[in-house]
């Protein structure tokens, strides 16, 4: 199934975000077609389709199950990060690929609880 995404809703959701001054984390799950997890695989095996040290972001991981792939992102500065991130064409020229294998339109989250030893 090919998904396309609700380009305004996403749009609403990043507005949201981007006017919480204390964002320094989140998290885009994007539901998954079934089978469709080795095709995802792939994708991330390319590496991401932009810097992330030159974006700013102190972290970038991708959880990967059978039925969707997680994207954390770590945005030290906040908005700023997310929208240099977000400004960033090459961030854009894969969003086609990953609508191909999506299961349904992705959803943002921000961080709710975290633990790092030695704080």
């Amino acid at each position: 199934m090919t998904m396309t995404f609700d380009v305004a809703a996403v749009s609403r959701e990043l507005d949201r975000l981007l006017s919480n001054p204390h964002l320094r984390k989140l998290a885009l799950v994007l539901p998954l077609d079934p089978g469709k997890r080795e095709v995802a695989r792939a994708y991330l095996d390319e590496g991401p389709p932009f810097d992330p040290e030159r974006a700013g972001l102190d972290c970038h991981q991708v959880f990967l199950t059978d039925a969707e792939a997680i994207f954390v992102f770590g945005v030290p500065n906040g908005p700023a990060t997310l929208e240099r991130v977000l400004a960033d064409e090459d961030f854009w020229s894969v969003v086609s690929s990953w609508e191909h294998i999506a299961a349904g339109p992705p959803r943002l989250a921000s961080l709710a609880f975290d633990w790092q030893a030695g704080s």
